[in-house]
């Protein structure tokens, strides 16, 4: 039978410590990576709904139809929509802009530009 020597018997109490605090300090780091990958995720979600809210409004618009302005839903969230039209060197054609909102909430999360016919079919 062998004996061994103090220094083999494996790792220290505050080898084992240090490796426990790296690992900490690199799971922590990766959580908020992950935490802040998410906010921006649900972000872009909610600004590609409001598009999509903005669209179809402005298309309802086109359409020479009364736009429904609140309480719209698309995938599980409700914006309101909100319309200004301007008149442009062309009489025949207004400019709408289109602000959509988070329901009942001033924060504006997409705003869209767009032409609509007024004058008559040429």
């Amino acid at each position: 039978m062998t004996r061994r020597a103090v220094g083999d018997a494996g790792f220290t109490l505050i080898e084992a410590l240090v490796a426990m605090a790296v690992l900490a300090l690199g799971a922590v780091s990766l959580l908020s990576a992950a935490e802040g990958h998410t906010r921006q995720i649900t972000e872009v979600s909610e600004r590609v709904s409001a598009r999509w809210v903005a669209d179809e409004a402005l298309t309802v618009l086109r359409l020479g139809l009364v736009p429904d302005d609140r309480n719209i839903v698309m995938y599980g969230r409700t914006f309101d929509v909100t319309h200004e039209r301007a008149e442009t060197s062309d009489p025949d054609v207004q400019k709408i802009s289109l602000r959509v909102n988070q329901n009942g909430t001033d924060r504006t999360v997409f705003v869209l530009d767009g032409y609509v016919d007024t004058g008559a079919a040429s």
